[in-house]
Formats: C-alpha cells, structure tokens, sequence
C-alpha cells in the first residue's frame, strides 16, 4: 500500500482501481472551475464563500479581490500538475490524492485558526468542498488499492 502511495518509480503506470484514477478526473474539473471563476470573477468566488462583501471598504474590497484571484492562479498551477500526473506520471496519482487531500484539511486547520467571518446559512462552496473531499477520500482508499493483476504479479 506505501509502495503505491509512494511509488520507487514515477513511471506512467497505474497500479491502483481504475476507478481511482478516473475519479480524479471530475475532482481536476472542479479545481479547474475554481481555479478560473476566481481569477476570473473574483468578487463571485467570496460569496460562493458566503463573505458579505458590501461590508468592505472599496480598498479591503480590492484587496481581498486581488488575493481570491492570486489563490486562485495558485489553485489553477495545482491543478496542471495534478493533470500531468494523470496523464504523463500515472504512478504519482495516489501522492496526488494525498496531496489535495493534506492541502484541503490544512486550510480547514487555517480558517480554524483566523477564522473569516461569514453570511449566517450554508453557502454553495461548503457543499462543493463536502463533495471535494470526499471524492478525495474515496479517489485515495481506491487508489492504493492494488489491482488484482497487480497483486498477482500478472500486469504488464
């Protein structure tokens, strides 16, 4: 299983579910589709956040605008390598998981520790994130999963 996590080599093979590696997929859609309505539309991006906006100056407004847009040009550069480790370094999609997973729950730990305050209700990026992590967790157990061609020592 660490072996799989962990590979010796980052070749482009798959040793996981299939199913694994295909859930990466629609997670990386909606990386991409964060990533690209925040540098895009920033002001939307908070609000998917439930963040009052109106109560901001017009300063602390652009600010907070230019800073969604730069994490989201950080989200947008994870993504791609996510994407080239699916496509190129398949071996490297059981680290991947791990990875978005680590960075998901480290910014729960951050917003737990300088908390943002927020409109009262559930805002559409909490269920989106619900959705993320548990395609994240799921993507993961089915990742270092090893085929049954792979534990035979049969795949080639």
């Amino acid at each position: 299983m660490l072996g799989l996590l962990f590979p010796r080599v980052i070749d482009n093979r798959f040793r996981g579910q299939w199913l694994g590696y295909w859930l990466l997929a629609p997670v990386l859609i909606l990386k991409f589709g964060i990533a690209i309505g925040s540098i895009l539309t920033p002001g939307n991006a908070n609000k998917a956040d439930a963040i009052d906006l109106s109560t901001y100056s017009q300063a602390a407004l652009r600010d907070a605008m230019t800073s969604t847009a730069l994490l989201g040009l950080l989200y947008l550069a994870i993504a791609l390598i996510c994407l080239l480790a699916m496509i190129r370094y398949r071996a490297m999609v059981p680290m991947i998981y791990l990875w978005l997973a680590l960075e998901f729950l480290g910014r729960r730990v951050i917003l737990e520790v300088y908390p943002i305050e927020r409109t009262p209700g559930t805002s559409s990026g909490s269920i989106v994130n619900l959705v993320l992590i548990g395609m994240l967790a799921l993507g993961l157990a089915l990742s270092i999963w090893p085929r049954r061609d792979e534990r035979d020592g049969t795949a080639g």
